[in-house]
């Protein structure tokens, strides 16, 4: 009698598991009763998320909702066709880059990075529906119920790329870490090799011709690239968002790195 393994529910399975749970108890729930819970503030971020996918989940025409705080209106959010496709915190339109953010977990990462450093600011909030939304053409920067939902339990967004660092760090010949908001750590003693990855952060930063040419391990964001250097060396340029690293390892320990990125980025997708 031939068996059938058994694998064990991804982290993915469980977060729509329990979207399907939410959605199932929102039917059931008499009308009264659904309208007077949508009125009372979510007090933690996990239960802003929470409503946040199941309006996500239940929209089909464009729909734009409002985050409101005691003091107001503090952030409006636009859904259509079960995808979220528009942010705005007050008046400025949280803009990703559509050939960076090709992938919906990262597109959903960066929404509800802002939206849970809005409601530190902001405390207990409200989603409310404000009424139609005119049709837009979203370009990739769009994530579903479920990608949101990923983030609802997640007591902090960790800096994936700090750890693939910590990982590699010892095999490294030198590196350079551009985070998102400018800042610009560096670490290597050989003058020569450091000041190679000083033009190659430039000409990724300006993004030259020659960067379309590296071997990508993913096509969408996060990204990997590897290429020789010299002879002897390969770079690597890791990009998460908008943090980047650029190091430089010896042929020997290339695989090794790139092994090591791979289980950071795998590992949390799961």
């Amino acid at each position: 009698m031939k068996q059938h393994s058994k694998t064990a529910p991804t982290k993915t399975d469980k977060v729509t598991a329990h979207l399907l749970r939410s959605m199932l108890d929102r039917v059931m729930t008499p009308s009264e009763a659904l309208s007077e819970s949508e009125d009372l503030p979510a007090r933690d971020f996990a239960g802003l998320i929470r409503r946040l996918t199941q309006e996500i989940d239940e929209t089909v025409l464009p729909r734009t909702f409002a985050l409101c705080s005691d003091t107001g209106t503090e952030a409006t959010i636009v859904v259509s066709n079960r995808r979220l496709i528009e942010l705005k915190i007050g008046e400025k339109k949280i803009e990703l880059d559509a050939e960076r953010y090709r992938d919906a977990g990262a597109v959903a990462r960066e929404y509800a990075k802002a939206i849970k450093a809005l409601f530190l600011r902001s405390g207990p909030m409200r989603l409310r529906l404000a009424g139609r939304a005119p049709a837009i053409m979203a370009q990739g920067t769009t994530c579903t119920a479920t990608h949101m939902g990923q983030f609802s339990h997640q007591p902090g967004f960790e800096n994936r790329l700090k750890t693939f660092l910590k990982m590699s760090h010892a095999q490294s010949l030198g590196w350079i870490y551009q985070a998102s908001d400018g800042r610009m750590l560096t670490h290597g003693s050989d003058v020569e090799l450091m000041e190679k990855l000083q033009s190659l952060r430039d000409i990724v930063l300006s993004k030259a011709e020659n960067r379309k040419t590296a071997c990508r391990i993913e096509t969408a964001c996060p990204t990997c690239s590897a290429f020789a250097l010299t002879q002897d060396v390969q770079a690597l340029i890791a990009e998460d968002g908008n943090d980047r690293i650029f190091a430089a390892f010896p042929n020997s320990a290339a695989f090794t790195a790139i092994r090591a990125w791979r289980q950071v980025f795998q590992a949390s997708e799961r």
